[in-house]
């Protein structure tokens, strides 16, 4: 009886920890990034380098050392980790949390030609190319 409880002990913590490694898979087998219509892109995920093409929608990244290219405009980007950089033409508003993330822009549509930022966090830019 002890070694049946045993076992089924063991068999569900194999099960639990094969499904944590396969969720893990799955996220590396989709390279952690979705697209949805045309209108929102989302990368989650470690080292990827990335390429869009967006007009008006907007863009979430989180994660850390992604390389987001977006060609074209954003409403809003939100940057969540650690030593993201996202490169766009244009966007409008800015929102990064964590450590040392940049987001490069050529242009804004805001009266001031800068977007509006919101930065939290340690070496967080928002730089003009």
């Amino acid at each position: 009886m002890k070694s049946i409880k045993t076992g089924a002990i063991l068999a569900i913590l194999l099960l639990g920890t094969g499904t944590a490694f396969s969720q893990s898979k799955k996220t590396e087998s989709t390279k952690g990034v979705e697209q949805t219509d045309g209108k929102t892109i989302q990368v989650d995920g470690v080292g990827h380098k990335l390429n869009y093409t967006l007009n008006g929608g907007n863009a979430e990244i989180s994660g850390g050392d992604n390389t987001v290219t977006i060609k074209g405009s954003a409403r809003k980007i939100s940057v969540s980790g650690t030593g993201n950089k996202v490169y766009i033409d244009k966007v409008d508003n800015v929102n990064i949390e964590g450590g040392n993330n940049t987001v490069y822009y050529r242009t804004s549509g805001t009266k001031s030609g800068k977007p509006n930022a919101s930065l939290t966090g340690v070496g967080n830019k928002v730089v003009k190319q």
